[in-house]
């Protein structure tokens, strides 16, 4: 199979988008060869099977001259392609249009958020297939639909080393996404404040990731006045943007992942803490069916995070039973072959 990709990144170093890098890098197992185009290109080391264009993001060029690459890039390569992966972005189908309508190629549209516009009811009428993490991740009625999980890569997100449990032992505290309104960072730390007042363990609480929208900017100098104002800044850490080579480590290093998101959406920042064994807490509606009771908060308050962190203080881990739910239904390898098959399956 000759396997055409187009996506917002190949940049295995990216805080938001690494974790694709290693999607890639799969498929292109199963593929002759792996023709990828990109919004933007930053560190890769793709096997030789694999070549990478970039749109230009990366060097400043404006939307219309990005366009026109993708049209000169795509018409080249579409045509000795077999199969066509859309990454995520709905636009990237409808900017292909005039190349996949009545063509023998298979198309997919790879589509996990909770948000659902006219752009993704006309992709998903352009494709063959889509593919998406869960229910919660494509909220269209499709027959084209398949659910695959979320694909975490378990090499990398390995089990943590035992963390003893001790009253005497600080506990440490993590939450890695964009700042931006939609995580709702407000609730937790309002949530670690009750603590602070009302709890003598001692504790620390470590955000990891930084805003990219223009609202994400405010938002996040919001978010760290509220802090200010909570009299918090010797407990919490704005880490910022990191290397999604170093996500791991960081996870290691805490015990419990707190995710307050009103996203809908499978957050795989959750599932990555789960298959490192950390103790994860959260109110993402996504997670209700996945978690078992104690790890779901069903309504969000900073009350019942605090009461719920208190009651995890005490879990021995790493937690192998959320590890085993990860690599059951969203392991990277399985959903990658899952979707191999789909792409090579005739039109």
């Amino acid at each position: 199979m000759k396997l055409l990709i187009v996506t917002q990144a190949a940049d295995r170093e990216d805080t938001n988008l690494g974790a694709f890098y290693y999607w890639f890098e799969l498929l292109a197992r199963h593929a002759s060869s792996v023709t990828i185009i990109a919004s933007r290109v930053g560190t890769t080391d793709f096997p030789s099977n694999v070549e990478v264009y970039s749109l230009g993001k990366e060097k400043g060029y404006g939307k219309l001259r990005r366009l026109w690459r993708f049209w000169v890039f795509f018409a080249r390569h579409f045509a000795h392609s077999d199969a066509v992966l859309f990454h995520q972005i709905p636009e990237f189908a409808i900017a292909a249009f005039p190349f996949i309508v009545g063509r023998k190629q298979t198309t997919a549209l790879w589509y996990a958020h909770g948000g659902v516009s006219w752009r993704l009811h006309l992709a998903e009428r352009l494709v063959d297939h889509v593919v998406t993490s869960s229910e919660a991740g494509f909220r269209l009625p499709s027959k084209k639909v398949h659910h695959v999980g979320q694909a975490i890569n378990t090499d990398l997100f390995s089990l943590a080393p035992h963390r003893p449990v001790s009253k005497k032992n600080p506990l440490s505290f993590v939450s890695v996404g964009r700042l931006s309104p939609v995580k709702d960072y407000e609730t937790i730390i309002n949530a670690t404040a009750l603590l602070r007042d009302t709890w003598d363990r001692a504790w620390t609480l470590t955000l990891v990731g930084s805003p990219i929208t223009p609202g994400d900017f405010a938002y996040a100098e919001k978010i760290k006045a509220f802090v200010r104002e909570k009299n918090l800044e010797d407990r919490i850490q704005f880490l910022g943007d990191r290397h999604y080579s170093e996500i791991p480590g960081i996870l290691k290093d805490h015990d419990i992942f707190l995710n307050a998101s009103r996203t809908g959406s499978l957050d795989k920042a959750v599932l990555e803490a789960m298959a490192c064994g950390l103790s994860v807490l959260t109110s993402n509606d996504a997670y209700r069916a996945i978690l078992p009771a104690q790890y779901f908060i069903d309504r969000p308050s900073a009350e019942e995070f605090a009461a719920r962190i208190k009651t995890l203080s005490k879990e021995k881990r790493p937690v192998a039973e959320l590890r085993d739910i990860v690599v059951r239904d969203h392991a990277l390898d399985r959903m990658v072959e899952t979707m191999a098959h789909l792409l090579a399956r005739p039109v």
